[in-house]
């Protein structure tokens, strides 16, 4: 089956939920042309298909010529958003990679590498916002991929589901990972049915159903380990510190935060946002000089302002709760340079954080300064959830910690000072 509706038209919805915005990504002219030819090519009859394939591939190739000419610096923009992401050296995504597995479509053993490099294009406009361009982009895959192995079929079934989670559509993304796991039953393809579980236990949580969701993560966590599923068990790890914060287990949180972060540590771009995540813990849980050391790590290993901002306003809330005005003005001088208008919404939040620091430093005139940036731009962006009470919540009683739990805070409180340094991971 086709997708829904044209990629033009799916960009243009993905636009329409980010005004003030002409475009979602350098990338977006290449997602355009790969999701219109594969829509071609998924419309065609079977005798047509090989050939649209080649058309499409020899687009690409194209393209890839065009970036390679215009210089070294363009060549490494397009398809390269994840290259931080992965080993040195990928190619996964790029014009060219995709070019060359559409052509030899419908070649059995090139089936996968269609697959991985595909959804990694797809993977890069969720990223940026184009989810609904995604969706398209992988519906249209999951026609295409009929030849493909039972895994590289079932994950574009599981990436799909979480296309569709993200627009809101919970029922379908059940169904699509259902449809996964029984996949992953009847191929014996033990991977998309740990894969499935760890899906539904995010669902579960959304929709508020923590008993479900615990269950969930912790079944996949189980089956995660002995196939060494990285991802999945440091996502599993990551969704219970999150069930056992709300419960108020702040130290089993913090355990299960540090084994989510260990699963992490080949993965920069994750690492940071784990990182974040341990540290606003750490704050929630009353240690705010380990919230401190978290988020100076995660800073010293995020180069997006998607991380970045969310970091440097953490940091400057946190600092400001102990009376660090120093690290305050720190915080303010780094985000007066790296807010973007391609991150509004995560501009409009850094501001905001830096105008409750104030307010709790007792500089009034420095918080009404940047509280009104950050009302600019709320206002352009019709972002009003930002603009809530300015006054810092009370400072937090910390939470009793076992030895383990203690160790965690210790360990994120000394990375204040060394946040580049490399740290000793264990249970």
């Amino acid at each position: 089956m086709s997708g829904f509706r044209s990629p033009l038209d799916a960009y243009r919805e993905d636009l329409s939920r980010a005004p003030g915005r002409a475009r979602l990504g350098a990338d977006d002219e290449y997602w355009i042309i790969l999701a219109t030819g594969m829509r071609r090519i998924a419309q065609a009859p079977a005798r047509s298909r090989r050939p649209a394939a080649r058309r499409l591939s020899t687009a690409l190739a194209a393209l890839a010529r065009q970036l390679e000419s215009a210089g070294a610096s363009s060549s490494e923009t397009v398809g390269t958003e994840r290259l931080t992401e992965q080993k040195a050296g990928s190619d996964t995504g790029r014009p060219a990679a995709v070019a060359a597995a559409f052509a030899r479509f419908p070649e059995a053993d090139a089936a996968s590498a269609l697959v991985t490099h595909v959804r990694g294009v797809a993977a890069d406009a969720e990223e940026a916002g184009a989810i609904v361009l995604a969706r398209e982009m992988l519906t249209d895959l999951g026609e295409l991929a009929g030849h493909a192995p039972a895994l590289d079929r079932g994950l574009v079934l599981i990436q799909l589901a979480r296309t569709a989670r993200t627009l809101g559509d919970l029922d379908s993304a059940r169904d699509l990972l259902s449809a996964a796991g029984e996949l992953g039953r009847a191929s014996s393809t033990p991977e998309l049915e740990v894969r499935e579980a760890a899906a539904k236990a995010v669902l579960a949580r959304i929709r508020g159903n923590y008993p479900e969701s615990r269950v969930l993560f912790e079944a996949a966590l189980e089956s995660a380990l002995p196939l060494r599923l990285t991802d999945i068990i440091g996502a599993s790890h990551h969704g219970l510190m999150i069930l056992t914060s709300e419960a108020g287990d702040f130290d089993g949180a913090l355990r299960h935060g540090w084994q989510a972060l260990s699963a992490a540590r080949s993965h920069r771009v994750r690492e940071a946002e784990m990182l974040i995540n341990l540290a606003q813990l750490c704050a929630k849980a009353g240690y705010d000089a380990a919230a401190l050391g978290g988020l100076s790590a995660a800073l010293a290993r995020a180069s997006r302002p998607r991380l970045r901002l969310p970091a440097l306003a953490g940091l400057a809330e946190a600092a400001s709760r102990i009376g660090d005005a120093a690290r305050v003005s720190i915080a303010e001088h780094a985000i007066a340079a790296e807010a973007s208008e391609s991150f509004p919404f995560e501009t409009a939040r850094a501001w905001h954080s830096l105008a409750r620091a104030h307010r709790a430093l007792g500089n009034r005139a420095a918080a009404d300064a940047a509280a009104e940036k950050a009302v600019v731009i709320t206002r352009a962006h019709g972002f009003f959830e930002v603009l809530h009470r300015l006054e810092q919540e009370p400072l937090a009683k910390p939470a009793p910690l076992s030895v383990g739990g203690v160790a965690v805070v210790k360990t994120l409180e000394s990375w204040a000072g060394d946040p580049t340094g490399h740290y000793a991971l264990s249970g």
